[in-house]
């Protein structure tokens, strides 16, 4: 049997925080939401990296992390671990900041790509982790802009979206609205990113090095590898 987690333990694997840093007298009422989308086959790193930062920012202060699945059953990530979803595509709230990630993405289906659009509306920020990028781009939010991927699906991301200027070789892409990151754990450092850009480059730098012990690349643009670089110009 698979061990059954919630999203409220992924914060706690490998170090156990006292009570008190996430209490809700501590939470201030104007905190941003952030809805993680997940689904069947959804890669568990893509979202839970992110879902990591966020939670942590601020000793909980600046951020509300809830995970959106298309109904209330649970979820099953890629490698089988079992995640209970906080809302359906149906009942979730307006979310101030949306995390798509990657993986088995046809388990989405057509009424999570029109929740993705609807939600995108409203939302200050729209992040797609990895091939969450394709996503994005079946929900027409690539169109006039640049953005990356996986390395992987880089020559089939300009097919998805051919109306989207493809990025290879940086770790995320920001629009403005729309970040777009690279593979798996570019979702983090797209978090940070958003975390900088929200709340200050020192609450994003308490995040990476003081709770999470995460180190940065020294540069979001490193260089190109020789298969990115072989799969953009194709």
């Amino acid at each position: 049997m698979f061990p059954r987690i919630s999203m409220v333990f992924i914060v706690f694997i490998g170090f156990v925080a006292p009570a008190s840093i996430f209490s809700e007298e501590a939470k201030p009422l104007n905190r941003k939401q952030v809805a993680i989308l997940i689904f069947d086959g959804v890669e568990l790193l893509d979202f839970a990296g992110p879902a990591e930062v966020f939670i942590v920012c601020e000793h909980g202060k600046a951020f509300n992390v809830f995970t959106v699945a298309p109904t209330k059953d649970d979820v099953r990530t890629m490698g089988g671990i079992t995640v209970k979803p906080d809302y359906s595509l149906q009942n979730s709230p307006q979310a101030d900041i949306l995390i798509v990630p990657g993986g088995a993405m046809s388990n989405v289906g057509g009424g999570g790509v029109k929740w993705i659009r609807r939600m995108s509306e409203k939302a200050e920020i729209v992040m797609s982790v990895c091939m969450g990028a394709f996503l994005l781009a079946e929900a027409g939010l690539l169109d006039g802009i640049e953005a990356t991927t996986h390395r992987w699906g880089l020559a089939s991301l300009k097919t998805a979206a051919p109306k989207c200027r493809v990025v290879a070789g940086k770790r995320f892409v920001d629009n403005g609205k729309v970040i777009s990151t690279a593979g798996v754990t570019a979702g983090i450092d797209g978090a940070l990113h958003v975390v900088g850009r929200l709340r200050g480059k020192e609450s994003a730098r308490w995040t990476a090095e003081e709770w999470m012990e995460y180190r940065r690349p020294a540069s979001d643009n490193p260089p190109i590898s020789k298969s990115s670089k072989k799969a953009i110009e194709r």
